[in-house]
């Protein structure tokens, strides 16, 4: 069965983003974050995938992982609340959700607070690069990260996609 690259990726990234490591806060007070113009590198065993992102998110409510190729073009998103995770895929047309709790068995690192940390660059600054890895089965997966700038508390518009017009497809961590 074919999986959509896109959405390998961002289901990837989130598994990741549970197994970030602490490091010094340079902005810890804060209800909403953006980081513009970051670079992601995805290896997923001996496939390497590099694209550009951007990450927003409200304190304690949502965080919105956007691909970005080009800055105005988001080709999908990774949707992201304490409860649950939603990998949209805009090109194909297609959408997972993935119940964060239920999936504990498989990713029990995932922590909603290292998320909105990783999300919102809260333990970084521009420039600065984070590295995570994984493990599943028999395959290697690791992320690496650039931050481009960051902004705290500034006016920013944050909407979910409606995903009545994509086509739901199960994963093996949806089923």
């Amino acid at each position: 069965m074919k999986k959509s690259k896109l959405i390998i990726f961002t289901l990837a990234t989130l598994l990741l983003c549970g197994c970030a490591t602490s490091r010094h806060a340079t902005k810890t007070s804060w209800q909403t974050a953006q980081a513009t113009n970051c670079i992601a590198t995805l290896t997923l065993d001996s496939l390497q995938y590099t694209i550009g992102c951007t990450m927003q998110a409200i304190k304690d409510s949502l965080i919105i992982i956007a691909i970005k190729p080009m800055p105005a073009i988001e080709i999908g998103r990774l949707e992201i609340t304490p409860h649950n995770a939603t990998a949209i895929d805009k090109i194909n047309h297609q959408y997972t959700t993935v119940e964060l709790t239920k999936n504990s068995h498989i990713v029990p690192k995932i922590r909603w607070n290292d998320l909105q940390t990783f999300a919102s660059g809260e333990k970084a600054q521009k420039g600065d690069k984070v590295t995570m890895h994984y493990a599943y089965q028999q395959h290697q997966i690791r992320l690496d990260l650039q931050y481009g700038e960051l902004s705290y508390d500034t006016p920013m518009n944050i909407r979910r996609l409606n995903t009545d017009k994509y086509k739901y497809i199960a994963t093996f961590l949806s089923e």
